[in-house]
């Protein structure tokens, strides 16, 4: 699904990634390493990170409302749990606001957009996003 490391590239891909992936492998060649060995230790001093995106598919004349619904249902009524874990703060990227767990409202500095992101307790996150793509 790609990666976006700085801003100026408009969409995700492959082209930042790549980039980074020459310049570690090229550092760690330096010091007579692996890539896999200087993976393993920026695992151990920085922990190992998972990524999962699940896609659902809503075809037809009907899809986007199907979307709209659901992302209206989440926006309606905010989980208080995801996972067996707390939400402690959720943002709402349409009306720009930040909320926490005590019912501190902020403002998100980032262009409106029709995402929804729960940050949990543990310090991971799930967004979700209606797409056209």
């Amino acid at each position: 699904f790609g990666y976006l490391v700085k801003p100026f590239a408009h969409d995700k891909d492959a082209i930042q990634a790549l980039v980074l992936f020459a310049e570690v492998a090229a550092y760690y060649k330096s010091q007579g390493k692996t890539f896999a060995d200087g993976l393993e230790e920026l695992f151990e001093k920085f922990g190992y990170f998972e990524e999962k995106t699940i896609s659902l598919d809503f075809p037809g004349i009907h899809g986007n409302d199907e979307m709209g619904a659901i992302i209206s249902q989440f926006r309606d009524k905010q989980p208080d749990t995801i996972g067996g874990l707390k939400v402690i703060r959720a943002q709402d990227f349409s009306k720009s606001i930040q909320t926490t767990v005590n019912g501190k409202i902020t403002t998100l500095p980032q262009p409106k957009a029709n995402v929804l992101k729960y940050w949990l307790e543990d310090g991971s996150w799930v967004a979700i996003r209606p797409s056209g793509t």
